[in-house]
C-alpha cells in the first residue's frame, strides 16, 4: 500500500469516527447543535477542512496528483491536445447528478421536519466520507459520467470540498461561509486552469498522469490496479 493510499485510508477511518460521534451527539442531546457550538467539536471539523483545503491551493506533494495536476509543477508535456478532447460534458452531468441528489435529500429533510443545522452538518460529513469511498473503492461519477481512466485523471477531482460544504449555506454562519468560500476558491482556480491549460488534465497530453510514473497508487485496493494491461501503463 502506497503512502498516499494509507493517508486516504486513515482519513476514511477518521471521518467515519467523526460522523458516528456526531450522530451519537444528535441522539443523546435535546439541543445538539447548541451543545456542539459550546465545545471544541465544531472547531475541530472547521480546522480539519480548512487545513485540507489550504493544501489544495498551493503546489505540494502532500496531496494526490489528481488534486494538483492543474499546477505547472505536475505537468509533463507529451503531445498536442487532441481535437476530439472534451473535458466538460461529463462534468456537467456529474454536477447535475450531485445537485439532484442533494436537492432531493434537503427536500426530504425539510418535508419530514428534520432540516436543521445539525442535520446539514451530518449530511456534509456523510459527503466527506462518501468522497473517500469514491476515491479508494468505486466512483459512480467516473463510471456513469466522467469515463476517466482513474481518479488521477478525474476532471472534477477538486470539486469535492465544494460538493461537501455547499449544503451548509442553508444555515449561513462564519463556520459555513468560510468553508464554502475556500471550497469555491479551489474550484475557481481549478476551472481557470482547465480553460487556460487543458493539456494538464489529460493523460495522453500530460505524462505525469500515466501509470508507469504514478506513485500515489490510489487504485491499490481495487482489482483495477492488478488488471491494467502493460500497454495501458504508458
Amino acid at each position: 500500500m502506497s503512502k498516499m493510499l494509507r493517508k486516504h485510508v486513515f482519513k476514511l477511518i477518521f471521518r467515519t469516527l467523526l460522523l458516528i460521534f456526531t450522530i451519537v451527539l444528535q441522539a443523546d442531546f435535546t439541543q445538539p447543535f447548541e451543545y456542539l457550538q459550546n465545545t471544541i467539536f465544531i472547531g475541530i471539523i472547521w480546522l480539519m477542512l480548512v487545513s485540507e483545503m489550504l493544501m489544495r491551493l498551493i503546489p505540494n506533494k502532500q496531496i494526490a496528483l489528481g488534486a494538483r495536476k492543474h499546477f505547472a509543477s505536475s505537468f509533463i508535456p507529451t503531445s498536442p491536445l487532441p481535437r476530439f478532447a472534451s473535458l466538460h460534458k461529463g462534468a456537467f452531468l456529474s454536477a447535475f447528478g450531485w445537485f439532484a441528489i442533494t436537492t432531493s435529500i434537503v427536500f426530504a429533510l425539510h418535508h419530514g421536519g428534520h432540516l436543521s443545522p445539525v442535520s446539514v452538518l451530518i449530511l456534509m460529513l456523510i459527503y466527506s466520507l462518501v468522497d473517500l469511498v469514491f476515491i479508494i473503492f468505486f466512483c459512480p461519477f467516473r463510471k456513469l459520467f466522467m469515463k476517466n481512466f482513474c481518479c488521477q485523471t478525474c476532471r472534477i477531482y477538486n470539486w469535492d470540498y465544494f460538493m461537501m460544504c455547499a449544503p451548509l449555506l442553508l444555515f449561513p454562519s462564519v463556520f459555513s461561509l468560510t468553508l464554502v468560500g475556500l471550497a469555491a476558491a479551489i474550484v475557481l482556480c481549478w476551472e481557470w486552469n482547465i480553460i487556460k491549460n487543458p493539456r494538464r488534465f489529460i493523460r495522453e497530453t500530460n505524462g505525469a498522469l500515466r501509470c508507469n510514473v504514478c506513485t500515489d497508487k490510489l487504485c491499490g485496493l481495487t482489482k483495477k490496479a492488478a488488471s491494467v494491461k502493460d500497454g495501458d501503463r504508458k
